[in-house]
């Protein structure tokens, strides 16, 4: 399965909709602070949960895809670390935690879950440009994209 995520564009209209048009995924998952209304029409082919500044209290806190758990990450402190991630995604049954919040795109594995930050799309904090990713759950590798839709990074999970 082919994962499209991305979060954090902060308002930014059509990079999010130009991206669910133009890559091809089996699914297209937001991990929160698009601070668009839920029912936004850019996120119409996205599963989305609620970021810390989304104000639109119909957003889902965090889902549930398969073996993917996925949410904005402030209400597990993944600023900290991820290891309370990690341990709801295991208890769900989930071999993958996705989230946002930081603008810092990173994988790592802990306790047998993978959890994977997208960065932002719209405001980067770290040696990345502006990014999304793209999980294939098949082959366990992230590949990492800038707004260019350039890779910029491959990663195979098995290897971490």
């Amino acid at each position: 399965m082919k994962v499209l995520i991305v979060s954090d564009n902060h308002r930014e209209k059509n990079i999010i909709e130009k991206l669910s048009k133009t890559i091809p995924a089996d699914y297209y998952i937001h991990l929160g602070d698009s601070e668009f209304i839920s029912n936004d029409v850019e996120l119409k082919s996205y599963l989305t949960v609620l970021g810390n500044v989304d104000f639109d209290r119909t957003y889902q806190r965090h889902g549930q895809l398969e073996n993917i758990f996925y949410t904005h990450g402030h209400m597990f402190g993944i600023k900290h670390d991820r290891s309370t991630l990690a341990e709801k995604a295991q208890g769900v049954g989930a071999k993958y935690a996705l989230y946002g919040h930081s603008h810092v795109a990173k994988v790592e594995k802990i306790n047998d879950v993978y959890c994977i930050n997208p960065g932002s799309i719209s405001f980067s904090r770290n040696e990345y440009p502006e990014s999304y990713a793209i999980l294939n759950t098949d082959t366990d590798v992230v590949e990492y994209y800038n707004r260019k839709n350039e890779l910029m990074d491959s990663i195979q999970l098995g290897k971490l």
